[in-house]
Parts: structure tokens; sequence; C-alpha cells
């Protein structure tokens, strides 16, 4: 089979995530996630601490110390990973409302890949596709519909692949994403140096043996390639045709040759 593919970059992005607040202003006293931490809704993140109790000190009472008043719990609003953590150290100063932590949902995790406006008819075609991350692990996506209108001046049209996994991976990571552009199931193929050309590269042969000591110039349309292969349209050649491999350029048009 012959198929073509371009290569184009994905940014990975969640399309949920909550920005968890503080409640009160006052001091970070306990910090209980990490980055990248998976986090159950209801999980106790950070304890605050008051101005209030802050500012009575030493004159604490014992009991105000057992009821723990003046220390505000914040839990997780909902299940997720930890995306980012502004706050991350015990007695910093937060305002009312300041952002402690992001939470996105694992399972919220698209990539966006902004496909050439001339290449979208394909992403009809082809709803799968492979996005391969930096360190070259390959996933398995469904290619959805555009999240947006064309991109003005880039001339590109986002698409949203949904990866089919449930490792975790950071946003912003960029990948690549690889889109068949065309594949022809009943390609007939023959290895590079066995098709020839004029300097102009406009006219293609191969040389075709006709009996186990001739071989003539067959002119042959071309389409398709890779890295070793070249796809032939015209002539329809079958299994049995004998093409030279090797040996075969500057030959005249019909040539005497002897098969080793």
């Amino acid at each position: 089979m012959m198929a073509h593919t371009e290569q184009l970059s994905a940014t990975a992005h969640y399309l949920r995530r909550n920005t968890v607040t503080a409640p009160v202003a006052g001091y970070v006293h306990f910090v209980k996630i990490n980055f990248n931490d998976h986090v159950a809704k209801g999980q106790l993140l950070y304890t605050i601490e008051t101005k209030e109790r802050r500012a009575l000190g030493s004159f604490e009472s014992q009991d105000m110390n057992d009821k723990n008043y003046g220390l505000i719990n914040v839990y997780a609003p909902m299940n997720g990973i930890i995306t980012a953590i502004p706050q991350s150290q015990n007695g910093v100063f937060v305002s009312e409302g300041s952002a402690l932590c992001d939470i996105s949902d694992n399972h919220s995790l698209y990539f966006q890949v902004n496909i050439p406006y001339e290449y979208a008819k394909y992403v009809k075609e082809n709803k799968s596709c492979i996005i391969t991350l930096p360190d070259n692990t390959s996933i398995n996506a469904q290619m959805e519909m555009p999240i947006m209108q064309s991109l003005t001046g880039l001339q590109t049209i986002p698409y949203m692949a949904k990866p089919q996994t449930d490792i975790y991976i950071p946003e912003g990571i960029i990948a690549t994403v690889k889109l068949v552009t065309y594949q022809n199931s009943a390609a007939i193929m023959l290895p590079k140096k066995a098709v020839l050309s004029d300097e102009l590269m406009q006219e293609f042969w191969v040389m075709k043996l006709i009996n186990d000591s001739t071989a003539v110039k067959v002119p042959v349309t071309i389409g398709a390639q890779n890295d070793t292969m070249i796809e032939i349209k015209r002539p329809a050649f079958n299994s049995s045709d004998k093409i030279l491999n090797s040996g075969n350029y500057g030959l005249s048009d019909t040539a005497l040759v002897k098969v080793l």
C-alpha cells in the first residue's frame, strides 16, 4: 500500500479546568499538594490561617488551638490533576480571591491541530490520526469538528484531536500529528532506483526485461513516493514482470544485458 502523510504540529490543552482561590485573606498554613498530583473532589488542598489568628499570636488560648479557630481549609472542587500551583509555600500571604492552584480534568485533554485549509478535505476522509509526543511516544487519536473558524492570516482551521489514552500529558506540550493525504491499497510500487528520469524530471521510465538478455525502455507515469519506493500509475505491471534495479543508468532504448 502506498500512503503519503503530512506532519503537523499540535498543542495540548484541557477543556475543563477550575481555578481554586483563597476564600479569605490570610497566610498559607499548610500545602497538601504538589504539581501534577491527581486529586479527588473534596480532598484537602490548603489550610489558610486568618490575619486575626496570626495577630493574636501567643495570646491565643489553648481552647482556640484545640478547635483550630482561624484556620480555613480549602478543598478540591472536582477530580483532576494539579496543572498550576502559584501558591506552594507555607507562610505566604494571600489576599481573598487570589489563585491558589489550577485543577484540570484529565479526561478533557485534547490537541489543537491547525489544519491548512487545503487539507481540510482529508480530515473528513481520515478521522483517525497518530499523535507523536516529544519523547516519541505514539498515541492514537480521533479528529473532531473544528473548534472555531479559520484563523485569519494563517489560512488554517483549528481541529480538535482527542487522544485515546489515560496517561498524563502536561498542558502546552507541542506534539506532531500525521495526517494521511493520499492512500492507495492497490498501488504498484517499484524501488526508487529502478525508475529513471531526464534532467528536468519531466519524463520517467524503467528498463524492463523482455527476455533473458534484452531490456527495453518503458515510459511510466509516477505517483506518490516515500523514502525507498515510488508508485507507478501507468502502465499496469504485474508480478511476473522483471524490471532492472541496478545497472540501468545510461542504457539505450533497447539494450543487451546480462543478469547476474
